[in-house]
């Protein structure tokens, strides 16, 4: 999930915990290393977790699913006891209180400020990019609820009846067959239908890569812009693979899509967890900026970040894939620098 940066500090640091306990792999000290806090402070937090159900000890700690079934329903049970996030929630549908405490609504404009958003207790909402936030409602409704997707999309439609259309730019969409065809199936009004779209294909793959393949015929602006970053990254790693090309061009693809959006580069990361990045990404993302005008207004670290994200997803991707172990071997090999930096 991606909301885990709106919580404080100790929930953010318990939702990573019980992430590490869930595999059952981590002595005590190996997860106050990988927390970067101390043996005791990671014994106090599990203590506070058992208390409150979310863990057990018997030899090992482990998760307790006595009284939820999975660990998603945990995390969401316990991000839901953050005072900062459930101001957040009220924020996000229009609910917040003229009258909330000023310095609550300072801390959680601190985190939202990463978003380019921020909590408007006059109007009780959300200001920044609406089709931002319009998207992290549908991400709300995604992780919060247990809708079918068509219960999704028919809230958001009545949520939103009275709101004005969301502008967007005509060029994301080069053919719009694919784009009537899912209005249709959805029985959707047109209105928001672009945005319920995007939020759509980047839980189906397989039609974002058809996406992808749809900008590539139409040679689009966005499409030139993907592969004049390619080829900036594949001076440095030759690419011999195609699972490893492939991957990296849809999910680039995605990087730059969202921005054409108006999504800053935060929301493309929080789908990872937080690591150090090395100076290659950051000689990278210095070039990127210096060759491509789209990212003028991105900061390089975060920058730094999406570049390793996605080369280690195509990495990763390409070894699941690979044949045999000559492939794998010469894949290991082109990511060699990268890997042993971090």
């Amino acid at each position: 999930m991606i909301w885990q940066f709106i919580a404080r500090k100790k929930c953010q640091r318990q939702l990573e915990l019980i992430g590490l306990v869930k595999e059952e792999m981590y002595t005590v000290t190996e997860m106050a290393k990988q927390i970067k806090v101390s043996r005791r402070t990671i014994l106090r937090y599990l203590k506070d977790l058992q208390q409150k159900g979310y863990v057990i000890k018997e030899r090992e700690w482990h998760l307790n699913y006595q009284n939820k079934k999975s660990y998603s329903e945990l995390y969401r049970m316990l991000l839901m006891t953050d005072p900062r996030f459930q101001l957040f929630r009220q924020f996000l549908w229009g609910q917040g209180s003229e009258t909330v405490n000023y310095s609550k609504l300072k801390e959680l404009n601190r985190q939202l400020i990463y978003l380019n958003l921020s909590a408007d207790c006059k109007i009780g909402g959300l200001l920044g990019e609406s089709g931002l936030i319009f998207l992290l409602q549908l991400r709300y409704l995604r992780d919060f609820y247990y809708f079918e997707e068509a219960e999704i999309f028919q809230q958001m439609e009545q949520y939103h009846q009275r709101s004005p259309m969301i502008s967007i730019s005509k060029e994301l969409f080069p053919d719009d067959k694919s784009l009537q065809a899912f209005i249709e199936k959805f029985e959707l009004q047109s209105k928001f239908a672009p945005y319920f779209y995007f939020d759509y294909m980047r839980y189906h793959f397989q039609i974002f890569v058809d996406f992808y393949h749809c900008h590539k015929s139409y040679q689009t602006n966005l499409y030139h812009e993907v592969k004049q970053a390619g080829k900036i990254i594949g001076e440095v790693i030759n690419w011999k693979n195609e699972v490893l090309e492939n991957t990296f061009y849809v999910k680039l693809f995605d990087l730059f899509f969202g921005i054409h959006q108006g999504l800053p580069l935060t929301v493309f990361n929080l789908k990872w967890q937080k690591s150090i990045v090395s100076e290659n990404y950051y000689h990278l993302s210095k070039e990127l900026k210096r060759q491509l005008p789209l990212l003028n207004n991105c900061r390089v670290d975060e920058l730094a970040l999406a570049v390793k994200n996605i080369l280690f997803v195509s990495h990763y991707t390409a070894l699941a894939t690979a044949p045999n172990l000559e492939s794998s071997l010469l894949i290991q090999e082109k990511f060699q620098p990268f890997l042993l930096s971090d």
